[in-house]
């Protein structure tokens, strides 16, 4: 009998030990998640910062594209003006000239 209690209590000390093991393996199984989680967290935001860094980038390209496109444009538009101006005057002098020719010759 005495050698069957010594045995249950060995199995139940052995139990309460592993118990603990146990325990110290959560903790430890909890603390890798817990750096898996920041390390991913910290790799999200530096991919995030990346991404905004290009996007603003690609961004300023095409607004300068877009501004050099416009300048271009405009400055087509003024020659455009100008030349329809002068065409004009052309025209306003042929008339006048008209004018006076009917004016005089009545």
């Amino acid at each position: 009998m005495d050698e069957r209690d010594a045995a249950i209590r060995e199995k139940l000390n052995s139990v309460k030990d592993t118990s603990g093991e146990v325990k110290q393996l959560e903790e430890q199984a909890a603390a890798v998640m817990k750096a898996a989680k920041a390390d991913i967290s910290a790799a999200l935001n530096k991919m995030k910062k990346e991404t905004q860094v290009e996007v603003e980038e690609k961004l300023a390209e095409g607004r300068k594209k877009i501004e050099a496109e416009l300048q271009e444009a405009l400055a087509s538009l003024e020659n455009q003006k100008e030349e329809t101006v002068k065409a004009l005057d052309s025209q306003i002098a042929a008339l006048s000239q008209e004018i006076v020719n009917k004016v005089l010759s009545v």
